[in-house]
Order: structure tokens, then C-alpha cells, then sequence
């Protein structure tokens, strides 16, 4: 229409329309008003849907009108007129009266759609949701019954059939899921019990999770936070130290109430923040250390002083007359038979450790007399002892089944033990054996030096000695005892000692058959 019309023809189309129609120029002049035609027309350059144009070929803007007092819709675009120049058409029209016809509409809608809602949910609470309810409860009480699926009925629902199939799948495999957890958690608290550490993992707030059955004695029974849990204050600092710290800790501790020494590792783990705590009592490889590290000094002492008394007396050999040189002699004799045992317990108490399997056969009686007098035979000729031995055995051959070179070790031990630490003027050593049903039982008695009723439950360990070894004229390494009660508990076997100082010993020996 406007490129076929000019301005003065508009008027005849748009008189009769409540839309508003205006051509105005580029720059916002209004060229033309259907409403206002005769009037005096104000520049529209401000307006938003005439601005907008300036970037775009139309616009379209619903706002309130200033000149009408009133919400209106706009529509504009650039064309050309009759004449071919640029100008903007903008049509528009009062938007209220649709406004109100929407808002009908929507109110209808909502009314619609909550009486419908209404519906459905009255439809769902009494029919469908009973039924679903029922058909579930039937597949709860087959599940929990473990019948097979096929004894359940659904009818035509195809669906909740197929949903009866997904969860019966879900069970079984949860089922064999849970089995092997089981089988899982109890390996797992096997091997936590198996650990010689006590095992503890406590959450954020320092309260016990999983705690293993080792070293109970450190805990409060049906406690389970860590300040109450705990009996000694010792391993608390060191977990507050850790807790400080924020990252892993370690840290040994001697408890003075036990006598006992403490290994205890801490470690953070971050994911949850919960700390593994680790406790293992080191006593026996901190004694051990101690121990040892006494032997050395011990066993560097006494190999010194035979070396220092052999190579002096070598020296003064040289330049001694012919009346002393026998003497020198003999003392460098007695000082080499001192290296000689040294090193002799060293290599049996290496063999003690090296041989745990047993080699258990028959030996004869005899044999093993025999063999026992020639091992001793040095000792006791020198010492003008005695010694006897007595068998009471059950075979007719003389027979007894045991481990032949482990026996050996302990019998001879004894009796030299017996000969070595006696001052009487008759050392004597009685040997007896008597087989029993199920058992061998060994009786070594001595008349020699005995022990003082206070330190015969020291004998035994590892290179211990009495005060009386020390100043015997044949020294020995506080290993031989330690080297028999080894080789007893090796055996299965129990190990008794009566004494009395000055009266002798009697070591009472069962091993098991």
C-alpha cells in the first residue's frame, strides 16, 4: 500500500481501524498519523521500536504508550514509499483488551488442569496405587520367602513382570555380592587377628571402628573412644602427637607399669579422615639387642684374655729357664682349651638355630653311651670325675627313637656342665634314662657347685652366665644352657632344674616319643 499510495490517499484506508498506522523518516519525524492526520505530530526518534531499527529491518515491542496512557503492541520495519525512500511503517495497536483475553485463559487453564490433577490423583490413591502396593508386596514376600519366580502371578502387567525379573536379577546377584563380602570380612579379620600388632582404626573423632584381639591387656574393655579406651597415657600422647601433626607419626615408648617397650605407627588416611594405629611390643628384640650387644662385649673379653695370656706367656717362653717352661706351657694349654669352647658354643648354638626340622630315628642305647664318653672323656679325666649312666628301656633291643644328633647336644652339655662348675673331690654326673608309654624321660644329676635359687630362672637365656663361670678355670659363654632349652622347646618337649648351692643339679628332661 504505501508504494502505491501517497500520503494524502492513506487516510481513506485507515479511518475506520482501531489499528494505528505511521510513517515516519529515518531520523524519527512523524510523516503521517491515521489518528492524529491533522494534528501536529511530535518526533518519534526516542521511541524503542523505532531506535531498535537502527540495527535491525524490524522490531517488535509490547509497552506502555505515553500519548494513550495505555499498554500497547508495536510493530515496526524500513521500507520504501512511492518514491523509493527509506521510511519506517510502524503499526500498532491497544494491547489491553488481549491482555484480558489471555488472563481468561490462563485462569481456565490452571482451573482446568487442578481439577484434572484432582482427578488422577483420586484415580491413582484408589485404584492404582493399591494395585501397584499389592503386586509388590507379592514380590516382597517371594523375595523374602526365595521361592522361585515362576510362583509369581501378575497378570497382563507386562511391565511390572519385567520389573519383578530386574529385581529378582538385583537379589540374586546382591546375595552372592554379600556372600562374598563374608567370606572377604572374615579372611580379612583372620589376618588382622594373625598379626602379632595390635590393629586399631579410629574415626575423626578418635573413637574405635576396628580394633584387632591383640595386646587386650593395653585396652578398657566396652570402651571405644580413644581417651577412655586406652589404659596407658604413654600411647595417647604419641596419638595426639600424630593428630597435631596431621600427617604419619612413629615413635617408640617404654611403659613403666608393663616393663615393656612399644613400636607405635600412625597413618593418616586422608579419604576419611581416620587413622590406622599400629602398636607391636619390641621387649624381647630391644632385650635381645641389649643382650647381644653385652655378649659381644662379653665374648670380645673373654677371647681376649686368653690371647693377651697366650702371647705373653709365648714371649717369656723365649727367655725363661728350662724350670718354668713347663708351667708356661700348660697355662698357654688352658688358654687355648678356653678359645676352644668359646668357639665350640658359638658353632652349637648356630646349629641349634640352623637344625629346627627333626630327624627323629632309632639309636641304640649303647651308641649313644658310647658316643657321650668320648665327647667327654677330655673333662672328665681331667676333673678325676665319675661318670654312670642308667637305661630303662621298654624294647628289647635297646632302641629309642629320637632326634640322635640333637640329644647328643643337650646330654652333652649337661654333663659337662656338671663337671666344669664342681669343686667336690669326686665331681660325679649320673645319667638316667627311662621310656615311658608316650615319652623319654632324662634325669642329668651333678654334685657340683648348684645355683642360687634366685637365678635358676635366668639360666636359661641366651648368654647368661652366674658369677661363678666367671671365675672357673674353664670359662664358658653363658650359651650352653640356652642351647639345650632351644632344642627342648624344638621338641616339644619340658625342662625342670632342682638345686641347691653347694649340693648339685638335677635336670628332669620329657620329650614327647
Amino acid at each position: 500500500m504505501v508504494e502505491d499510495y501517497g500520503e494524502n490517499e492513506y487516510q481513506k484506508v485507515f479511518k475506520d481501524l482501531k489499528t494505528r498506522f505511521n510513517i515516519i523518516s529515518l531520523n524519527g519525524k512523524v510523516i503521517y498519523d491515521s489518528q492524529k492526520y491533522q494534528e501536529k505530530l511530535e518526533n518519534h526518534g526516542e521511541r524503542n521500536e523505532i531506535k531498535e531499527l537502527k540495527n535491525k529491518k524490524e522490531f517488535f515491542i509490547i509497552r506502555e504508550s505515553s500519548t494513550l496512557n495505555t499498554l500497547m503492541a508495536y510493530y515496526s520495519k524500513i521500507d520504501k514509499n512511492k518514491n523509493g525512500q527509506d521510511i519506517i511503517i510502524r503499526v500498532s495497536q491497544s494491547y489491553g483488551e488481549y491482555n484480558r483475553e489471555l488472563q481468561n485463559i490462563l485462569y481456565f487453564e490452571v482451573i482446568f488442569f487442578m481439577v484434572l490433577n484432582f482427578m488422577i490423583h483420586f484415580f491413582y490413591k484408589n485404584y492404582l496405587k493399591r494395585d501397584m502396593y499389592r503386586k509388590l508386596t507379592r514380590i516382597k514376600t517371594f523375595l523374602e520367602s526365595g521361592q522361585d519366580k515362576k510362583e509369581v502371578y501378575l497378570g497382563d502387567d507386562q511391565w511390572i513382570l519385567q520389573f519383578w525379573r530386574v529385581v529378582k536379577e538385583w537379589q540374586e546377584e546382591n546375595i552372592k555380592n554379600i556372600e562374598r563380602l563374608a567370606r572377604e570380612k572374615e579372611v580379612l579379620e583372620k589376618i588382622i587377628d594373625g598379626v602379632e600388632s595390635a590393629i586399631i582404626l579410629l574415626d575423626e573423632n578418635f573413637k574405635f571402628t576396628v580394633r584387632n584381639n591383640n595386646l587386650l591387656y593395653l585396652f578398657e574393655k566396652s570402651k571405644y573412644n580413644c581417651i577412655q579406651g586406652i589404659k596407658y597415657i604413654e600411647i595417647i600422647e604419641v596419638i595426639k602427637k600424630a593428630q597435631n601433626n596431621q600427617n604419619d607419626y612413629r615413635e617408640e615408648i617404654y611403659i613403666q607399669d608393663l616393663k615393656k617397650y612399644f613400636l607405635i605407627s600412625i597413618k593418616k588416611l586422608n579419604y576419611n579422615r581416620e587413622y590406622l594405629v599400629t602398636i607391636k611390643d619390641i621387649t624381647i628384640s630391644r632385650e635381645s639387642a641389649e643382650i647381644q650387644r653385652k655378649f659381644i662385649s662379653n665374648i670380645s673379653h673373654e677371647l681376649k684374655t686368653p690371647l693377651t695370656n697366650i702371647k705373653g706367656y709365648l714371649i717369656a717362653l723365649k727367655d725363661a729357664p728350662e724350670s718354668l717352661r713347663n708351667n708356661f706351657l700348660n697355662t698357654v694349654e688352658r688358654n687355648i682349651e678356653k678359645m676352644e669352647n668359646i668357639i665350640l658354643d658359638f658353632l652349637n648354638m648356630t646349629k641349634a638355630e640352623n637344625l629346627k626340622i627333626l630327624n627323629i630315628g632309632p639309636i641304640g642305647i649303647e651308641k649313644l653311651e658310647k658316643q657321650l664318653r668320648e665327647e667327654v672323656d677330655g673333662i672328665v679325666n681331667k676333673k678325676n670325675g665319675k661318670l654312670e649312666f642308667n637305661f630303662e628301656i621298654l624294647s628289647k633291643d635297646n632302641y629309642i627313637q629320637v632326634d640322635y644328633e640333637k640329644i647328643l647336644m643337650v646330654l652333652k652339655n649337661l654333663i659337662e656342665n656338671g663337671f666344669i662348675y664342681n669343686s667336690s673331690k669326686i665331681p660325679e654326673v649320673i645319667v638316667n634314662l627311662y621310656e615311658m608309654k608316650n615319652t623319654y624321660k632324662f634325669i642329668i644329676k651333678d654334685n657340683g657347685l648348684g645355683i642360687e635359687k634366685n637365678k635358676t630362672d635366668k639360666i636359661f637365656e641366651r648368654f647368661y652366665r652366674i658369677d661363678k663361670a666367671r671365675t672357673s678355670n674353664i670359662a664358658g659363654t653363658g650359651l650352653g644352657l640356652s642351647i639345650v632349652k632351644e632344642i627342648i622347646d624344638n621338641y616339644k618337649g619340658e625342662i625342670k632344674i632342682i638345686s641347691k648351692e653347694n649340693k648339685g643339679t638335677i635336670f628332669t628332661i620329657i620329650i614327647p616319643k
